[in-house]
C-alpha cells in the first residue's frame, strides 16, 4: 500500500471533487472530514498522515474511507 498526496493544488482539488464532495464523512462541507484535515496538516512521511489515502490496485489514487452521501 502506498500513500497518496496530490502533487499540486489542482490535482488536489479534483481528488476532493470526486471523493470528498460525494462522501457521508464531509457532507460538501470541507472541514468535517478528519482524513482532509490531516492530508493538509501533515506530510506524508509524518505517521499522523491517513492511510485512507493511498493508491489502489488499478494505480489510481482513492480513499478507502469513502462513503457515498445521499442526497434522498
Amino acid at each position: 500500500m502506498r500513500k497518496y498526496r496530490p502533487s499540486n493544488g489542482t490535482e488536489g482539488g479534483l481528488f476532493i471533487e470526486a471523493w470528498c464532495f460525494k462522501c457521508k464523512k464531509d457532507k460538501k462541507k470541507i472541514g468535517n472530514c478528519r482524513i482532509l484535515a490531516r492530508t493538509l496538516a501533515f506530510d506524508i512521511n509524518d505517521k499522523r498522515y491517513p492511510k485512507e489515502w493511498r493508491y489502489g490496485k488499478d494505480r489510481k489514487p482513492e480513499c478507502v474511507a469513502f462513503k457515498e452521501f445521499s442526497h434522498v
